[in-house]
């Protein structure tokens, strides 16, 4: 397993639905496997540090542009598809 598809985002505030606390998140292969204090990876893991920051693992971003022109260029999501 390659380096880029381990991820580890550590120290920041995890925000779910029901909840919020202070944890690391370990995402393999663009899913998220685990969800912990302190948690123990692999060397070689990417780790990003997120000290005073929120981390909303499976977020989607809502604020987006369906079929907009912009600078000569065209979001590639338009109404049926996005």
């Amino acid at each position: 397993m390659t380096t880029q598809s381990r991820i580890l985002i550590k120290g920041g505030k995890v925000v779910n639905e029901d909840f919020s606390e202070m944890a690391d998140v370990f995402i393999e292969d663009g899913v998220i496997s685990a969800v912990g204090s302190d948690l123990q990876v692999a060397a070689g893991t990417r780790v990003i540090d997120a000290t005073d920051r929120l981390v909303l693992p499976g977020g989607i971003d809502t604020h987006t542009h369906m079929e907009l022109s912009f600078m000569g260029t065209t979001a590639v999501d338009d109404f049926h598809t996005g």
